[in-house]
């Protein structure tokens, strides 16, 4: 049997103090305690008693209750992986029933609170038991939903009248069309349940996370440490499916078409938005089944728009470092928003269809992604070889870049069809999600939520409530100011420096600093280029972008061409900057943030958002702010020998959007 929830293990014997038998060098007559004494002694002594009779008690129940608890979810463990649902979920409701006994006598323990260390282990069981009676909770919704799922896949397929059940075995690819469709509106009409769940997870991590810190009783820490372990993984599948669930009838287009413009955006030639667009896609669905995908090179329309009469003025940078003074469909994600760089990427592309006077794409959505994903979906179904060329998860990228640079020559492709390669490798890697096994499905679950934490995928739609899920659930690649005093966002634009990014380390410091006006702003990047020259690499040369509260004002910057302006509700300073390879260098900006700031840190909160480029690799962040005023807490906390000062210094890894709240 496989192992389940270790609840709780059998208690080892108390063993009380050592008598000390050694004899006393002198004698003092004892003193006879007076009747008061005597009695609070005998009150203290026999409260101190019963309260710990009463934890011993409390603890024989949870261990009994743990035990049945653990052995039904083993049980319902090895049913699941049997697609036996419906004895899966009796075993659920067992170790459920047995948490619920376990709750109602544990009156008992709520008895014994008042009491030094027995009471906060009394306090620590009741946590416990409450989180697990949630978890279950939840395991019995989801087998629910499962089920739901599986009998209408079970029914569908009777209808066309086939007898046999679906096994474990089957893929979504593989469904007959109208079991898809069915499991496609199940999941529409459990998105509310799917988001209860997600709901209860997270409460049942809330009361989980009282008992962090806390000195407890051997058996409690286990069961503890064995439910912070699950708990996050259960809640990460929950919040990847709910939003999938609540979105389904534009991504997958049921009972309707639906086109996706997919961008691929190449971050080793970082732009604001993601990456250089060098190839995109378009994909038609209709009810789950991809009615249609075909990639090309951006140029090949590009080349399309190239005329007198067709102009539109590009942002500064593009016109002065790429010569360019056309803004054309590659160069449309200059925007840190991915929303924003979506909607400018499908009008310039449907301005160039137009021009061209080929017919105009409606596009419903769009879906950007980097080769990260490609590598990381790499490692969940293995190898793939497209045209004779094996792409693996660690030589992925730099597999395909030679290929479409340099190799297409040798397999006699044209250099106008050697990105062609991209839309079989597109279909092979579509196949092979599409008949991943039920086994590779967790991992595959994990990958994607990792995918949206660091921002190498990101999604936009048209339809205005797709689009809020995907906000909601941060698959968006959106910038959301709201509820924050400052932020900061540090958005490279790779101006014609090859592929070099690959070859880039990256340390951004931030402090601020109080003066007459508020407080000034410094930001500090320090580039290293670890590579030299060759086929993909050369000096890195970034176009880089500060965007900063609105209001705030650009004071100095060590870079060349400097510009400074408000855009979608931000203020956004720019400068370039050329490193050798082998080098160092920084690129400095110094800026007075707006009143706001100052305002809020005087009333005694400050709280700071550091928004990840979408696409970047991870860098190291380092924060010196000096308020001017003891802090009293923050969040994530400073370490300890760095407490009870003015200033608020952190050294964290920016490999997701972070946010740190200061009181004081």
């Amino acid at each position: 049997m496989s192992k389940g929830l270790n609840f709780l293990q059998e208690p080892d014997a108390l063993g009380g103090p050592e008598v000390d038998t050694e004899p006393m060098i002198s004698y003092q007559p004892p003193k006879r305690p007076s009747i008061v004494k005597k009695v609070s002694v005998g009150v203290v002594a026999t409260v101190l008693i019963i309260g710990c009779l009463i934890f011993l008690i409390s603890v024989g129940r949870l261990v009994s209750a743990g035990l049945t608890a653990k052995s039904s979810l083993e049980y319902a463990q090895d049913y699941a992986l049997e697609f036996d649902f419906e004895n899966a979920q009796k075993e659920v409701r067992i170790a459920g029933e047995a948490l619920e006994t376990a709750r109602s006598s544990l009156w008992f323990a709520k008895l014994a609170y008042p009491l030094p260390y027995v009471g906060d282990q009394a306090e620590a069981l009741v946590v416990l038991v409450d989180t697990g009676v949630t978890l279950v909770g939840v395991m019995d919704d989801s087998l629910s939903i499962v089920q739901d799922v599986y009998a209408s896949m079970f029914e569908v397929q009777e209808a066309l009248g086939e007898v046999s059940g679906l096994d474990k075995e089957y893929t979504f690819e593989t469904l007959p069309s109208d079991v898809r469709v069915q499991m496609l509106q199940t999941f529409k009409n459990i998105a509310p349940d799917l988001a209860q769940a997600s709901v209860q997870l997270e409460i049942a991590q809330e009361k989980l996370s009282v008992l962090e810190g806390q000195d407890l009783f051997g058996d409690i820490d286990i069961v503890v440490a064995q439910l912070q372990e699950v708990l996050p993984q259960i809640s990460s599948a929950v919040n990847l499916i709910t939003p999938f669930a609540q979105s389904i009838e534009e991504i997958a287009g049921v009972d309707q078409d639906r086109q996706w413009l997919l961008i691929f955006l190449n971050n080793t030639e970082m732009r604001p938005g993601g990456g250089f667009m060098g190839v995109y896609g378009l994909l038609q669905v209709r009810d789950g089944e991809i009615i249609d995908i075909n990639t090309a090179d951006t140029y090949s329309i590009d080349r399309l728009a190239e005329g007198d009469d067709y102009v539109v003025v590009p942002p500064y940078p593009i016109e002065a470092y790429l010569g360019l003074d056309t803004w054309y469909f590659r160069d449309a994600n200059w925007y840190p928003d991915f929303a924003e760089s979506s909607k400018t990427a499908v009008q310039l592309l449907r301005q160039e269809y137009a021009y061209s006077g080929q017919p105009v794409p409606e596009v419903h959505g769009v879906i950007g992604f980097t080769p990260t994903v490609i590598e990381m979906l790499l490692e969940v179904i293995g190898d793939v070889t497209v045209d004779g060329i094996t792409f693996t998860s660690e030589t992925f990228t730099e597999t395909l870049e030679y290929d479409v640079e340099y190799g297409f020559k040798d397999r006699g492709v044209a250099w106008d069809d050697r990105k062609a390669i991209i839309n079989d490798l597109v279909d092979e890697l579509i196949g092979s999600l599409m008949s991943i096994s039920v086994s590779e499905l967790p991992n595959l679950v994990d990958a994607f939520a990792e995918m949206f934490i660091q921002k190498q995928i990101a999604l936009y739609s048209f339809d205005a409530q797709t689009q809020v899920v995907f906000e909601d659930a941060a698959w968006s690649g959106t910038i959301d100011i709201d509820n924050h005093d400052d932020f900061l966002i540090v958005a490279d634009a790779n101006m014609g420096a090859l592929k070099t990014d690959h070859a880039m380390e990256k340390e951004i410091a931030y402090s601020i600093i109080p003066n007459d006006d508020g407080y000034l702003a410094q930001v500090d990047i320090t580039y290293y280029h670890n590579g030299g020259f060759d086929w993909r690499t050369t000096r890195y040369q970034s176009y880089t972008s500060i965007l900063a509260p609105i209001g705030s004002e650009l004071i100095y910057t060590s870079g060349e061409s400097a510009s400074s302006y408000d855009e979608l509700g931000m203020s956004r300073f720019g400068s370039y900057i050329s490193i050798e390879p082998g080098e160092i260098g920084t690129l400095s900006f110094t800026y007075q943030l707006p009143s706001s700031v100052a305002s809020s840190i005087n009333s005694g909160s400050y709280d700071l958002a550091v928004f990840k480029q979408i696409g970047s690799k991870q860098a190291t962040l380092t924060l010196d702010l000096d308020f001017d005023k003891n802090l009293r807490a923050a969040q994530p906390s400073e370490l300890e020998d760095q407490y009870g000062d003015q200033t608020y210094h952190v050294d964290a890894q920016l490999n997701r959007d972070l946010e740190f709240i200061v009181q004081f």
